[in-house]
């Protein structure tokens, strides 16, 4: 048998497992905790209406078969695609009507996904800009 160390506690344990027993229990409840917390604090500011429809089991199907249809390449840079897009988004009436229409959907990686939603592009533009003026 292959022993090694317990990451928290340093005590020996055998080698599939990375947490005593002891620490396991800890960190489990520790992980439920940052779950519970992150999950109520980001589903604080979603409208129930769109929460429900992304956690029901008819876009989680169509989600998994988009995905697999696209042998899970994103469809814009062919990396790993992970998340499945809304060409018209459902926040729209229009959308919303093609929430479940397999022709209204794009298989994405994360990068691409937030490009598309220009999430988490100000910041990097700015440093863009600042960066581009410095070298002019």
């Amino acid at each position: 048998m292959i022993y090694k160390l317990c990451r928290r506690c340093k005590k020996p344990i055998s080698h599939p497992q990375v947490y005593c027993s002891e620490c396991m229990l800890i960190v489990e409840t520790n992980k439920e905790e940052y779950k519970r917390k992150r999950d109520n604090k980001y589903n604080k500011s979603r409208d129930p209406k769109y929460k429900n429809f992304y956690n029901s089991k008819p876009w989680k199907q169509l989600k998994e078969k988009k995905l697999s249809a696209e042998q899970y390449q994103c469809e814009e840079c062919s990396r790993l695609a992970v998340e499945v897009h809304h060409i018209k988004p459902i926040q729209t009436e229009e959308g919303w009507v093609l929430r479940l229409d397999y022709d209204n959907l794009e298989a994405l990686c994360v990068n691409c996904h937030n490009k598309r939603h220009k999430r988490f592009q100000s910041r990097k533009r700015e440093l863009d800009n600042k960066n581009h003026q410095l070298i002019t």
